[in-house]
């Protein structure tokens, strides 16, 4: 459930309803995920004070044909942008909950960054603007990322950490460290950078740990 508190300092808009949803789905012949149509419901679209822009049903259909998503990106929708032509990818179905970004010049979701796994979770925790995070990396602390607790999904829980950090090791090399706590399985990443990281994970982020001796 989307926290109201979160959105305090955004420019909100005026909320719409499920009639006016389902025109624009209908009108862009798709469906919008269950968790977009919660935010709409509660404010059409925000700006944040990071360039952040979630999409309105005003816009959003304008938005989707000028930067051919259908055509590009076919079976998602663009819910948004991050102020820096960059756009915000979900799948478009209704159980969708991660949020993906993309360049415009692009628009293709194999090349897409994991902004989120849980769209929800990303509003809820300040709509954060990743391209502006890695900026702020530059002179930052750095810590090592170690896997302190066995994965219950195997192989595809580590793959799925392999993904959201770019890990070079190879998956064969993790499974190996995986029998072996604690592994380390990155060196010097910059410890906001690995916070997302950790929290595009969810559930498996549990698995890790942030080393504190740099």
């Amino acid at each position: 459930m989307i926290n109201l508190r979160s959105l305090s300092n955004f420019n909100l808009y005026p909320s719409v309803n499920e009639h006016e949803i389902n025109r624009v789905e209908t009108e862009m012949g798709l469906q919008f995920p269950k968790v977009f149509r919660e935010l709409l419901m509660l404010t059409n679209g925000f700006e944040t004070n990071e360039g952040v822009v979630v999409f309105g049903t005003d816009i959003i259909n304008e938005r989707n044909q000028t930067y051919e998503v259908p055509e590009y990106a076919q079976g998602y929708v663009a819910i948004g942008s991050n102020g820096g032509n960059k756009f915000y990818l979900m799948s478009a179905n209704k159980d969708a909950i991660e949020l993906l970004q993309v360049d415009a010049g692009v628009m293709n979701p194999q090349f897409a960054s994991i902004v989120s796994g849980n769209f929800i979770d990303w509003i809820n925790n300040g709509s954060v603007n990743i391209d502006l995070l890695e900026e702020e990396t530059d002179n930052e602390q750095l810590c090592d990322l170690i896997l302190v607790n066995p994965p219950s999904g195997g192989a595809l829980d580590l793959k799925k950490i392999q993904e959201v950090f770019n890990i070079n090791k190879g998956l064969f090399d993790l499974l190996k460290g995986s029998k072996q706590l604690p592994f380390v399985l990155m060196k010097d990443i910059p410890i906001s950078v690995a916070k997302n990281n950790i929290r595009v994970l969810g559930e498996l982020g549990r698995l890790l740990k942030l080393s504190d001796d740099h």
